[in-house]
């Protein structure tokens, strides 16, 4: 089984610094580890652990923005904060504007660190529950035909079977056949509930 404990990343090529922040963060109550090399942390790290990525900008090998362009395109959801230097704020602004959680100047202040990193972390889990819910709606969805499919986005809009057999041009009574195996299938009761099932699953596609 996966675990499901809140992991945060720290990459940085300076060890001091990453030794200082894992500690820090430790006794604050989060698991952590460090990567000093970022090209090892994109070859090993275990993305399906929830959590945050603490990431320098600045870096021999990859900079922070190439990191973070390489877990972009992999999928990696993992909130990152970027650490700068006081001369790369326009470059951490970049990162922000890709997509970044938030960036603090170095050294950064050890509470606000921990904030941001409690925030970064609900993000994460609160994201990663939406998707699994959406998943399961989805999944429920794909079990209907396609014709069952489409009456039930007729349904959801508050036709009656009426209208939706002369939209999809089909009986009254096939489409109330339709509409009982949506509702049975979906696990709902009236079309407020499949309005509602529907919204969910779409809207939280769209996330």
């Amino acid at each position: 089984m996966a675990n499901l404990t809140p992991l945060v990343r720290i990459v940085d090529d300076d060890p001091t610094i990453c030794d200082s922040q894992s500690f820090f963060l430790q006794l604050a109550g989060w698991q952590t580890v460090t990567y000093q090399d970022p090209v090892t942390f994109l070859e090993r790290d275990d993305w399906d652990r929830p959590g945050c990525i603490i990431l320098d900008v600045r870096m021999p090998s990859l900079s922070g923005l190439e990191v973070q362009q390489e877990l972009n395109k992999r999928g990696v959801d993992l909130p990152i904060i970027f650490l700068s230097a006081h001369g790369d704020i326009e470059m951490a602004m970049n990162c922000v504007e890709q997509g970044a959680f938030n960036f603090l100047v170095k050294p950064p202040i050890p509470e606000k660190l921990k904030d941001l990193v409690e925030k970064a972390i609900k993000l994460n889990k609160s994201q990663r529950k939406i998707k699994k819910e959406t998943e399961e709606l989805q999944k429920l969805f794909s079990q209907l035909t396609s014709t069952e499919q489409m009456v039930a986005r007729q349904v959801a809009k508050g036709l009656t079977n009426k209208m939706i057999g002369e939209v999809l041009d089909m009986s009254e009574r096939t489409v109330q056949s339709h509409r009982s195996k949506v509702f049975a299938k979906l696990d709902v009761g009236n079309a407020v509930e499949l309005f509602q099932f529907l919204s969910d699953m779409d809207n939280s596609s769209n996330l």
